[in-house]
């Protein structure tokens, strides 16, 4: 299995920057690197696909997916708009749902997102009984961080981070998990369960810079490859 994962696009509306950074672009050149790669079975996209909630943001996103003519899944951030993602606008591409299966794998896309609030949290009994109805190895896609990050970037992670721990330790076929949120590409492993954390499309930040200072470059997605029973993970920089 070959996949891209993507994570905090942040789109705005028009094309209004932030912070000096036009995401519009960097969502284009995102776009670009992604169809100039061969034999992708998926794109798995793990929140802040909107900045501002707008229905144009979604449509615009949408779009441009379909032009890859891959897969593509998608999970809430903290900024988008709940009401919106799930109700307002129905994508015409893109899939929205709690649980697929993709090459052999089952793919839990958990929304931690509270509505108001930077933080996560995400419901226990959610994930439980989507576990309890996976056969095969297992990737969960959530937004927000369940392990800890580096520097200032350890913040407004998953609140009830140790009950996901406690759950995911029952399921030895839990083999991957995909978030966002940092705006920092990171890869770690804690007992053989890998944790990737893609870097942004819209926006980079890092642990090594001041607090909230952009990361110039540093902007990209994450290429997973499954291959011969082992996981590679790569940066994509845009």
């Amino acid at each position: 299995m070959k996949i891209v994962h993507i994570s905090d696009i942040h789109l705005t509306e028009n094309g209004t920057e932030i912070w000096g950074v036009n995401t519009h672009e960097h969502f284009q050149k995102a776009i670009q690197k992604i169809k100039e790669l061969d034999g992708l079975d998926g794109i798995i996209v793990s929140g802040d696909l909107s900045n501002d909630g707008s229905k144009w943001t979604y449509e615009y996103i949408d779009r441009a997916f379909e032009e890859t003519g891959v897969p593509t899944y998608c999970c809430p951030g903290n900024h988008d708009n709940l009401e919106m993602f799930y109700q307002g606008y129905k994508p015409s591409y893109y899939k929205i749902c709690e649980k697929f299966e993709l090459c052999g794998w089952n793919f839990i896309m958990l929304n931690s997102v509270v509505p108001d609030m930077s933080r996560g949290y995400f419901n226990p009994d959610v994930l439980m009984r989507l576990l309890k109805s996976s056969n095969g190895p297992v990737a969960i896609v959530l937004h927000h961080p369940p392990v800890n990050q580096d520097g200032w970037l350890n913040r407004k992670l998953l609140d009830n981070k140790s009950h996901f721990k406690e759950i995911i330790e029952h399921f030895h076929n839990v083999k991957l998990v995909l978030y966002g949120h940092s705006h920092y590409a990171s890869f770690r492993t804690f007992e053989d369960i890998i944790y990737n954390c893609s870097p942004s499309i819209g926006f980079a930040f890092s642990p090594n810079l001041p607090k909230f200072e952009i990361a110039c470059g540093k902007e990209g997605f994450s290429l997973i490859d499954t291959s011969n029973d082992d996981i590679s993970i790569n940066t994509i920089l845009i």
